[in-house]
């Protein structure tokens, strides 16, 4: 009994990946058989995702992140390898590979599955979960580099952005995105969080909104561009830097450790004073996501004043330490 379709097309398309046969030859029959077999092989990638249809709505059970803590220059897009590296690894058959698993799987993928997924659940691809993640099992956000409304003309990290501040951060592509964040954020929609923010701010305390607009497409972000304008007569002049507009370097891999399974659909995150994702909500915001931001913005804002009370007591206490060392010694 010969073997399910699926099982030829994978046999067939590993039986490709040979290291035995020549790099022509290779190539020749990588695209022999691409040209035949394309519409199978992209019903083969998307078949192992669920399709939003066909599960129910869970919260989010888990951190959501990556692993290791953002630095600056990182996730830029910009390639920093040396000539001598670029020549190195153009002759690294292990990393053709590598990269020609990810054509073929960027390739594969249909350009309008994102917005057909769109139709269920208006987007919505998990519920914002009721409590904030626990600190020691968090991730972090990853660093993105864009400009911002204070300097369109230069590049600038978030990472910084984030550091010793309790951040509500809103990612979008496109204005139905930027629609779908509001419903979390903005001050008419949801005035308790706006009431909060400027409490807090009169107090001098860590929170704060910080807006990410991500255009792939450069023809987009030229429009973004020249509505700059526009935008910045919308927002105070101290949150000019806390709007970035970024162009590249979030790839697919980075989008799904962050929960963005769809780059239409907005989100919302809760980040705190070591840039750790504590909270996350997507699309619109169903019943009880709004107070669960806001009982997690507080929990959070305590907790910093609570470290920041501690590192001041600890560095009063080093001081009296030392003036006494000092003392002794001249006695």
């Amino acid at each position: 009994m010969s073997p399910p379709l699926r099982t030829n097309y994978i046999i067939q398309y590993k039986s490709l990946l040979n290291p035995s046969v020549c790099s022509a030859c290779l190539r020749s029959l990588q695209c022999q058989w691409y040209r035949r077999h394309a519409s199978t092989f992209a019903q083969i990638l998307n078949s192992e995702d669920p399709k939003p249809d066909e599960r129910d709505l869970k919260p989010l059970s888990r951190p959501i992140g990556v692993p290791h803590p953002p630095q600056r220059g990182e996730n830029s897009g910009i390639d920093t390898r040396s000539w001598s590296e670029k020549r190195k690894d153009s002759f690294d058959y292990d990393k053709h590979l590598v990269r020609r698993k990810e054509l073929i799987k960027q390739a594969a993928k249909p350009y309008f599955r994102d917005w057909s997924r769109v139709n269920h659940h208006n987007g919505k691809t998990f519920l914002a979960p009721s409590r904030i993640f626990r600190a020691d099992k968090s991730l972090y956000f990853p660093n993105m580099v864009g400009s911002t409304l204070a300097s369109p003309a230069e590049s600038s990290d978030t990472t910084p952005v984030f550091q010793d501040r309790v951040s509500i951060v809103s990612v979008q592509s496109g204005r139905w995105a930027q629609l779908q964040t509001e419903t979390f954020v903005d001050a008419k929609q949801h005035p308790q969080l706006a009431t909060l923010l400027a409490e807090d701010e009169k107090r001098g305390g860590p929170l704060q909104r910080v807006e990410v607009n991500f255009e792939e497409s450069w023809m987009k972000a030229l429009i973004v561009r020249m509505f700059m304008g526009g935008i910045r007569k919308q927002r105070r002049e101290e949150e000019w830097a806390k709007y970035f507009l970024v162009r590249r370097g979030i790839t697919d891999d980075l989008r799904q450790a962050i929960g963005m399974s769809n780059a239409r659909v907005g989100y919302v995150y809760l980040v705190d004073w070591m840039c750790r994702i504590r909270w996350a909500g997507s699309a619109n915001a169903e019943t009880g996501e709004r107070e669960d931001l806001i009982a997690g913005a507080k929990r959070l804002v305590e907790a910093w004043r609570k470290e920041s009370e501690e590192k001041t007591i600890a560095k009063e206490k080093g001081k009296i330490k030392a003036t006494m060392s000092h003392d002794l010694t001249r006695r």
